[in-house]
């Protein structure tokens, strides 16, 4: 990305813009395809290479078509992300939610989370952002044909995206700039950070792309044991910034999601239900998204039971608040929330 930049750097500001609309044209393979540019600018461009990440491995899911695909960077650093894939049934259509990663590695240390276990290497480049999405644009052009586009983005894979926030903001700007793909179907998640939550509500160049908390506690003490970087009186900020939050992005669309895995014995007694919907009652537009554990290498956690999560589920929506399962996907190649862990499964 720097020598991008570096031979950028003395050109009018639109070059740039004319090589991130290029990026996204699967009719173009390399910098000197790009006819917009002049061709002595070209001519030092062509020695760069067209995507900063290739494929080492890909799995594909034998249960629900998931397909994970560990990456390589150029300093040979590797990521995983998602393509996962579900069939609307108003418009029998079949759309696709792109998973990207956002760090190599994450410093977070969640407890229930195989990325956490990896530590922190670094910061992605905006660049790296971006050409997973165009990674998995391309493979789904190559084996589905020209008319199937990305519905969906999500950053939910490995890493925690406001500590990386110059890069994220750069490379959603880029894709909402580039893409079909409107910033209701973006969402950005994160355990939470508030120093940076407080810059983002701030920062009128952040796109409005959704936000999703993962909260997984109502309580103090059990969050802090389920996520170490737990922030001290994190909730008392957290319904002041709900506040920020909805003045910021004041559409209805704009709901401010909490994602909630369910652990058996660990956050799923009836204390802990109480002490959530008691939260929500402070927070505003909100919704919940109840998510069932996927198994974590190395950990002796046991998941909520699915009657469990139903009767969570049911006294949520009962207490006036929107609330939905989420439908867990390639758990069988270790695709699934908190189960990245660059496995190098051929």
């Amino acid at each position: 990305m720097k020598e991008l930049l570096e031979i950028l750097k003395d050109e009018p500001s639109f070059r740039q813009k004319q090589v991130y609309k290029a990026w996204f044209d699967l009719g173009i393979q390399s910098y000197e395809s790009i006819t917009t540019l002049s061709k002595p600018l070209r001519e030092k461009l062509k020695v760069l290479e067209w995507m900063s990440v290739k494929l080492f491995t890909l799995q594909k899911s034998k249960k629900d078509g998931t397909v994970k695909a560990l990456l390589e960077l150029k300093d040979k650093n590797k990521i995983e992300t998602v393509l996962m894939s579900r069939t609307d049934k108003i418009e029998n259509k079949i759309r696709y939610t792109v998973c990207i990663s956002t760090q190599v590695g994450c410093p977070m240390k969640c407890l229930f989370c195989a990325t956490g276990k990896l530590g922190l290497k670094r910061n992605l480049e905006f660049e790296e952002l971006v050409d997973q999405v165009r990674f998995w644009q391309k493979y789904l052009d190559e084996n589905f044909g020209e008319n199937v586009r990305i519905g969906n983005v999500v950053l939910m894979g490995q890493g925690e995206p406001l500590l990386n926030y110059d890069n994220v903001k750069k490379a959603l700007n880029i894709i909402l700039e580039n893409t079909t793909i409107g910033h209701n179907h973006i969402a950005l998640s994160s355990v939470g950070v508030p120093e940076v939550m407080d810059k983002l509500v701030n920062d009128k160049d952040f796109p409005p792309v959704r936000f999703a908390l993962s909260l997984h506690s109502a309580i103090p003490e059990t969050r802090s044991k389920l996520l170490p970087s737990h922030p001290k009186d994190f909730f008392e900020f957290l319904i002041s910034w709900s506040k920020k939050y909805h003045e910021r992005f004041s559409s209805r669309a704009h709901f401010l999601a909490l994602e909630y895995v369910m652990l058996k014995g660990l956050n799923d007694s009836e204390k802990d239900l109480k002490a959530l919907i008691e939260l929500l009652s402070k927070l505003g537009n909100v919704r919940v998204n109840l998510i069932p554990f996927n198994s974590v290498c190395g950990e002796d956690i046991q998941g909520s039971s699915k009657t469990v999560i139903e009767i969570w589920q049911d006294k949520i929506a009962s207490a006036g608040f929107y609330c939905t399962t989420r439908r867990s996907q390639g758990t069988d190649i270790d695709a699934a929330c908190g189960q990245l862990a660059l496995k190098e499964k051929k």
